[in-house]
């Protein structure tokens, strides 16, 4: 807190941290049978939560993968999450939680999207609806179901500014 304020002080951009909600029913967890040693798991997680950028989190799964073996579903899900969480904050996405039939999105209120690019996804395809407010509702189909994160991720990536 006593950073922000020295950087507003000195007339710094600053931006707030968003922290997105995600509830997608995805089982994300490291198996016991994987990495057998509470402490490391819990380790592995916090590394993986704690990655900032793409290539930090390619080299936490490569040194999991080559310390542990083949990585478990439930495991590289857990990176394609760290990757979903990393978008949405970017974004300024207040929370992404799991519907009967997809998923729905909740914007902030300086949610970086492009109306346009919003707008065209709308209306390309059945069943995604934009509430006013600020909620973006998406069914799916069963293929892009089975992969959940990946398909919100492309989605988000779809109606994201580019800067």
């Amino acid at each position: 807190m006593l950073e922000r304020t020295v950087s507003e002080l000195r007339g710094e951009d600053v931006q707030d941290e968003t922290s997105v909600s995600i509830n997608l029913g995805v089982d994300v967890t490291i198996p016991e049978d994987f990495i057998g040693d509470m402490g490391q798991r819990l380790r592995t997680y916090k590394r993986v939560s704690s990655a900032r950028d793409e290539e930090t989190l390619r080299e936490i799964r490569n040194e999991t993968q080559d310390r542990y073996g083949r990585l478990p579903e439930s495991v590289e899900r857990l990176f394609d999450y760290a990757r979903l969480r990393r978008l949405a904050e970017e974004i300024g996405i207040i929370s992404i939680d799991g519907t009967p039939s997809g998923f729905a999105v909740k914007l902030g209120e300086k949610a970086r999207v492009d109306p346009e690019r919003l707008m065209s996804l709308v209306g390309q395809r059945s069943g995604i609806s934009f509430t006013p407010s600020g909620v973006l509702k998406i069914d799916l189909n069963q293929d892009e179901r089975s992969n959940l994160l990946e398909t919100t991720r492309g989605l988000l990536l779809r109606v994201a500014a580019t800067d």
